[in-house]
């Protein structure tokens, strides 16, 4: 069941652990930002480790729904509605708190000591190589593109981490436009 003060220990919690990292924030920090007593949050979780399999759990099905709605409007529009995903790394790629993909982050930081968050990083990865296969399918696209769409999308938000991501978009879409027009 959620509560507005679990909600609130899970914004915080997501906003710290894609800032500074997850090994970098800890709990007490996660306790005093959002201003929720450390036995309310020991109530709603566990242990660190539960409290990010749930902002991950939440992040996840936030990204797909937002994902799902935004292509459901283009539907039938061919092209255009593949390359509105990665149109929408403009304005993501330049909000000043932009730290690449929370799931890839997640990734790094627990490929070898914690399976669970590693695992519902892939899960979400092979969610998003499914949805774009899905969108390539309906628009009349050979499916298997979405092996190729689904790195360089995850890579744009890689490199915009380090560099100016403008000209990388645009250099993307339009090989996305060449390798959809053959």
């Amino acid at each position: 069941m959620s509560t507005p003060r679990r909600e609130r220990l899970l914004d915080t919690a997501e906003q710290l652990f894609y800032r500074e990292g997850f090994h970098a924030t800890g709990i007490d920090l996660i306790q005093a930002q959002s201003g929720v007593a450390k036995t309310t949050l020991y109530k709603h979780f566990k242990s660190k480790d539960e409290l990010i399999l749930a902002v991950l759990e939440r992040s996840s099905s936030r990204v797909k729904a937002g994902l799902e709605a935004r292509t459901d409007q283009l539907q039938g529009q061919g092209v255009a509605r593949i390359l509105t995903l990665f149109e929408e790394l403009y304005t993501l790629c330049e909000e000043p708190d932009f730290n690449g993909c929370l799931f890839n982050n997640a990734a790094a930081e627990f490929m070898y000591s914690n399976p669970a968050v590693r695992a519902l990083a892939a899960e979400h990865m092979a969610w998003m190589q499914t949805f774009l296969a899905r969108l390539l399918k309906e628009e009349g696209f050979e499916p298997e593109y979405a092996q190729m769409l689904l790195p360089l999308y995850e890579g744009l938000l890689t490199v915009a981490r380090v560099q100016e991501a403008r000209q990388a978009i645009e250099y993307s879409l339009n090989s996305i436009r060449r390798l959809l027009q053959t």
